[in-house]
């Protein structure tokens, strides 16, 4: 039986990860797909590491693996 970490230290993120029924998919231009029972997320590369953009942001590549994100405008949204 896999040991569980203790949640109340410091631990690697994907050793948390590993609690879940999640698999990760590898970079693709600086974009992870991640899937779990429930749910599907897009990780992208910002400043060298992965983030999960809210709904309101929006995206742009910048090359080279890299991109921004920031708030959708609110004339945007609708």
């Amino acid at each position: 039986m896999e040991e569980i970490p203790n949640i109340y230290e410091w631990n690697e993120p994907y050793d948390l990860l590993n609690l879940f029924d999640t698999k990760i998919y590898g970079d693709r231009d600086g974009i992870m797909y991640v899937t779990s029972a429930s749910e599907q997320m897009l990780l992208f590369k910002v400043s060298g590491r992965y983030v999960l953009p809210s709904k309101k942001d929006i995206v742009k590549y910048l090359g080279d693996g890299a991109w921004a994100i920031k708030e959708e405008p609110s004339w945007m949204i609708g």
